[in-house]
């Protein structure tokens, strides 16, 4: 565990180092944010879902139950954030940070290992990939909806419409549906590119959160940042442990919705909060705390699993 975890926190106290040192500005992490807002992350959510493989069985209640999580933590979330008097324009942050959680860069690697081996890998990998396709594609929908009726609370239903059609993250993975599944190929040189530019998103982003955190006041953001921390690592993993008997999850299917939902916030809830206007200081303190508390909430998510 220590090893998926410990490379993000050592690259956002990177963050927080050139932060302090100027050498990270903050017109600079503004560059960078839009450089992974709109290329790095599309290009990595478009190729991992025309790389999903054919799913097992109970993919798709698999899936139904993380929606379902989802979509109440997402509510739970912003009805928190009213009872706690955080400013409009956070509240959006807020509800994010509690559900929009890091499936390609901790769940993925977390359930190889919990798998490796296995007879059914192959089958059960597949199942993993197209959850975390479509999942990706919820958060993106949800995000923008969220942090616009944060941002603009007089027009909060045009402003999330108009968002949503021109969201490059949420454009780019249904723009992937067709090659996932009428088995459509990509020039081997275009995946190459799409594979370079998606791997430099996430410790981009994980630099920029540190950077943001370098000179940020934490003390009147605490309650909701561990606030939204509480209700990512531990609310939606119960939601999901209660409800999986009702979706007949059991066994390796139990333990991927477990797994996901236990993920700490990713690191896009940052780049999205700051590229709507949304807390990023919210956004970036969720992110630490979640990672850490993670530490926890996944060994109990593989242990009830077991």
């Amino acid at each position: 565990m220590i090893q998926i975890l410990a490379p993000i926190l050592i690259l956002v106290l990177m963050g927080v180092v050139l932060g302090r040192l100027r050498f990270l500005g903050s017109a600079f992490q503004e560059d960078l944010n839009k450089l992974v807002f709109w290329i790095a992350l599309p290009a990595l959510l478009f190729r991992s879902v025309v790389h999903a493989e054919h799913p097992g069985t109970q993919t798709y209640p698999l899936l139904a139950l993380l929606v379902v999580a989802t979509l109440v933590v997402a509510g739970l979330g912003w009805g928190l954030s009213v009872l706690l008097r955080l400013p409009v324009r956070s509240r959006g942050t807020f509800s994010q940070s509690a559900f929009r959680a890091n499936l390609a860069y901790i769940g993925i690697p977390v359930l190889a290992y919990a798998f490796e081996g296995q007879p059914r890998q192959k089958e059960i990998f597949g199942t993993v990939v197209i959850v975390v396709a479509f999942l990706m594609i919820l958060y993106n929908v949800l995000a923008v909806i969220v942090l616009s009726i944060g941002h603009q609370a007089e027009k909060p239903v045009r402003t999330a419409v108009r968002s949503i059609l021109t969201n490059p993250l949420l454009l780019s993975g249904v723009a992937g549906l067709p090659f996932a599944y009428g088995g459509f190929g990509i020039p081997l040189f275009l995946d190459r590119v799409l594979e370079s530019l998606g791997a430099v998103s996430v410790p981009v982003a994980l630099l920029c959160i540190g950077g943001s955190l370098a000179h940020a006041r934490l003390g009147s953001q605490l309650g909701g940042i561990f606030a939204a921390s509480l209700l990512k690592t531990f609310a939606v993993p119960a939601i999901v442990f209660w409800g999986a008997p009702t979706f007949g999850l059991a066994g390796a299917d139990l333990r991927i919705a477990l797994v996901l939902a236990a993920c700490p916030t990713a690191a896009a809830s940052y780049v999205m909060a700051r590229q709507m206007k949304g807390d990023a200081v919210l956004a970036s303190g969720s992110i630490v705390v979640t990672t850490v508390l993670s530490g926890i909430s996944i060994p109990l998510a593989l242990w009830l699993s077991s």
